[in-house]
């Protein structure tokens, strides 16, 4: 099987709004490497696009769920995450199934798979926001994990998880820009304690310059 191609024709279907033949080309994909990141993300942003009267959503995601809880008994997140991509599939409308996927493909070892399937679901759901964000941060992707966290705040601006997360994110990015790299020591940035405060604070930009009148 052609991977590469096969998403290409997927994307392509999915901008054109031929949802459904971009789920099925997504799926066989994932049948054939449960691990392949864009075709995670892509299956997901698929997913939540079908419409409510889709072929895909009228079977029963029951028996699929039923199966995916076995193979979580039997500690098969291999089999686990496969399950839960049919049940999600047959019940696109149910977040939840998604993020239950996307978790046991973290639980299989694809964190790349389960960082692009959580990423696109953290369009319509704040804890799959958090979760992508995490994931990106974890694979030193810290600019990735800063927009989803900044997603997460516009579904709830008062979450203090996602308000925690980023500003951490941005004090460890303030540590790593040229500025360090060109420091003479790491004393030098240790000093620098107004900068570390407002990345810290999320507040990009540099400070604000002195009135010289006041000095």
């Amino acid at each position: 099987m052609d991977l590469k191609k096969h998403l290409d024709r997927a994307e392509e279907a999915l901008e054109r709004g031929q949802t459904d033949f971009a789920v099925e080309l997504c799926d066989q994909v994932l049948d054939f490497a449960p691990g392949e990141a864009r075709a995670a993300g892509l299956l997901a942003a698929a997913a939540i696009s079908l419409e409510p009267g889709s072929f895909l959503s009228k079977v029963s995601a029951g028996p699929s769920a039923l199966a995916a809880k076995f193979n979580k008994l039997v500690r098969n997140p291999d089999g686990e995450a496969r399950q839960l991509r049919r049940a999600f599939l047959k019940n696109p409308a149910n977040l939840d199934l998604g993020c239950k996927w996307a978790d046991a493909l973290e639980r299989a070892g694809y964190a790349g798979a389960a960082l692009e399937a959580f990423a696109a679901l953290a369009e319509a759901d704040i804890g799959s926001a958090k979760r992508a964000g995490a994931l990106a941060a974890a694979q030193g992707e810290v600019d990735r994990a800063l927009e989803l966290y900044q997603s997460a705040l516009e579904h709830n601006p008062r979450d203090t998880e996602a308000m925690r997360a980023r500003k951490n994110l941005a004090a460890e990015q303030a540590l790593r820009t040229k500025k360090y790299d060109e420091a003479g020591s790491a004393m030098d940035v240790a000093l620098d304690k107004e900068a570390f405060m407002r990345a810290a604070r999320g507040e990009d930009g540099p400070p604000p310059e002195k009135d010289s009148a006041t000095d």
